[in-house]
């Protein structure tokens, strides 16, 4: 069984991280999602794969290639996105010849289990077209599933708002589908309609349920909850590793499950306390503090005094000397300058919320950080407030207080006014 897998969204609800970039390729504890999903298939036997590639295509392209000894991949591009079913109809062509297809959404954390059980249910259950899915607590988000109580769909709706959801079964976006749902795709477009056409024609639809802990990345936040479910699964209560290569000082106090990968360099009086992810030529300066799922992807650069908690940090950023980030997510060759802040939380404990386009989108956390793109600069003593998004090549100037959003390609100065008075009183000189 090949596989077909959907990398072509724009992801415009995790910009300015998914600006230039595949939501596949956000870096999850220093492996791109796609990476996830690749060797999920790949342990379950599943070696030739059709991706669908459009919006940040070559970075993902360049990165993986034509897959190697274990997976082999084929490409298709989707010029223009205009959702899952044209991602699907896009590859037509390429699976024609194939009895049935594994489909795999591109922008789900992927684990081997939820291959294999869905394999597993389709085999079992003698099925013509397998789902898996998941509860959820927030259905109108989701394509959601009317499920019999022998696991039979009887009904499918796609994403549709507060008052067309048909449970908190949610689509979790591993599928098996045969060549008769290809073409009744091609014939309806919508993926609705297909499945309303195949129940009528008596096709048996199985739904195999997935109850451990799932991550779907639609919004930044769900981003960090991916790194805590990889870490927790690949950390969390199995020890540490440490590369050879590493330098870490006789006085780094390690708490917990870390890993260390090559050539990093830890100095000393620094405490790590666990599961975080350091990734290879990674530099902490003197006394840093980096806590609870943190993730440093490779030749990220810490200062001295530097405290991380709970966040993200791709290639290349460096973080001067005693600054604060927790709860963010910080794009790749930003600089952050000496004693910048990164807040997690409003002044009196207001809720968090992001302003996209015309809606007001509540955050399900009590604490989160910033979102800063690519190539960002943040100077000296700045303080960004939580869930404000600071744009791609951009640059903030030395002591400002960001309370909004900034585009990309901007440039944040602060217009300050000096004032001079003569003392009247020079007793107390």
């Amino acid at each position: 069984m090949r596989a077909l897998v959907l990398t072509a969204g724009e992801g415009q609800r995790l910009r300015p991280l998914t600006n230039h970039r595949s939501k596949s390729m956000l870096m999850i504890a220093g492996k791109p999602v796609l990476q996830y999903i690749i060797d999920s298939l790949v342990e379950n036997g599943i070696h030739d794969l059709v991706i669908v590639v459009g919006h940040g295509r070559e970075e993902l392209i360049d990165h993986f290639q034509m897959g190697g000894e274990e997976v082999r991949i084929k490409y298709v591009i989707q010029h223009k996105q205009e959702g899952a079913e044209s991602a699907i109809l896009t590859a037509k062509e390429e699976l024609e010849e194939d009895d049935e297809f594994l489909l795999v959404n591109g922008d789900v954390l992927v684990e081997p289990e939820m291959v294999s059980r869905t394999l597993e249910n389709h085999k079992t259950v003698d099925s013509d077209v397998s789902l898996l899915v998941t509860l959820v607590s927030n259905p109108e988000q989701f394509g959601t599933v009317k499920i019999s109580p022998n696991g039979i769909v009887e009904n499918l709706v796609e994403k549709g708002g507060p008052d067309r959801y048909l449970s908190n079964y949610a689509v979790a976006g591993v599928s098996v589908f045969s060549r008769e749902t290809l073409e009744l795709l091609d014939k309806n477009k919508t993926m609705e309609k297909t499945f309303e056409e195949l129940i009528q024609k008596g096709k048996k639809v199985s739904a195999a349920v997935w109850e451990k802990e799932w991550a779907e990345f639609t919004w930044p936040w769900d981003i960090l909850n991916a790194n805590r479910i990889v870490m927790d699964r690949q950390l969390r209560g199995k020890g540490s590793f440490i590369s050879e290569s590493a330098d870490v000082h006789s006085s780094v106090v390690i708490e917990g499950s870390v890993f260390i990968d090559e050539g990093c360099i830890v100095r000393p009086h620094t405490t790590l306390k666990g599961p975080i992810y350091v990734g290879k030529q990674v530099y902490i300066g003197n006394s840093s503090l980096i806590r609870d799922y943190s993730s440093l992807c490779d030749g990220v650069r810490i200062g001295y005094a530097v405290e991380l908690r709970n966040t993200m940090v791709f290639d290349r950023v460096n973080l001067g000397r005693m600054t604060y980030l927790a709860d963010s997510i910080i794009g790749a060759d930003t600089c952050i300058e000496a004693g910048a802040q990164l807040w997690n939380w409003r002044p009196g404990g207001e809720p968090l919320f992001l302003k996209e386009k015309d809606e007001i989108i509540p955050i399900p956390l009590q604490k989160f950080g910033a979102i800063i793109g690519d190539n960002v600069v943040i100077g000296v003593n700045a303080s960004i407030y939580p869930a404000t998004r600071i744009g791609g090549n951009s640059s903030i100037s030395a002591g400002c207080v960001i309370t909004e959003d900034i585009p990309p390609n901007t440039d944040v100065v602060l217009d300050q006014k000096l004032k001079f008075f003569e003392r009247k009183d020079t007793s107390k000189c």
